[in-house]
Formats: structure tokens, C-alpha cells, sequence
């Protein structure tokens, strides 16, 4: 692991230490986990817009997944 210094306001360092005490993880954790859940949400949203993207070039192929869907026979439990 490498060591990165950050800038963040007084007030949200704060909420963060008061916020944390129940659980008391460092503020390391606490950045680490914040920015492993950006990355993630990053990804999703990266992943839904190539997803429009891609249903608007080819819109006629998300039709053809409905007529698919429902052609399928669903057996009870």
C-alpha cells in the first residue's frame, strides 16, 4: 500500500469521527471502503450507459428479448 494525504473539510471530519465512534475503524478504513464504493457505483453507472447505448443503436433487439420472455413457459413451484 502506498500512503495519500488528503484535503477534506473540518465539519465532514467531524461527522466522520463522531459517525465512526460506535464502530471505531480508522479513518484509513473508512476512506478506503468509501472509495472502493465509488469505484464500484462507477462501474455500474458505466455499465447501465453502455447498456442504453447500446439498446438505442439496436432498439428493435430489446423487443425481440420481450417476445422471447414471453414465449417462454414458467411451470409452478
Amino acid at each position: 500500500m502506498i500512503n495519500v494525504q488528503i484535503t477534506i473539510e473540518e465539519e465532514l471530519l467531524a461527522d466522520i469521527e463522531e459517525a465512526s465512534k460506535p464502530q471505531s475503524p480508522d479513518l484509513t478504513a473508512i476512506v478506503r471502503e468509501a472509495l472502493h464504493a465509488w469505484l464500484k457505483r462507477r462501474e455500474g453507472q458505466r455499465f447501465e450507459q453502455e447498456w442504453i447505448a447500446a439498446l438505442q443503436k439496436h432498439p428493435d433487439e430489446a423487443q425481440r428479448a420481450e417476445d422471447w420472455l414471453e414465449a417462454q413457459t414458467w411451470s409452478a413451484p
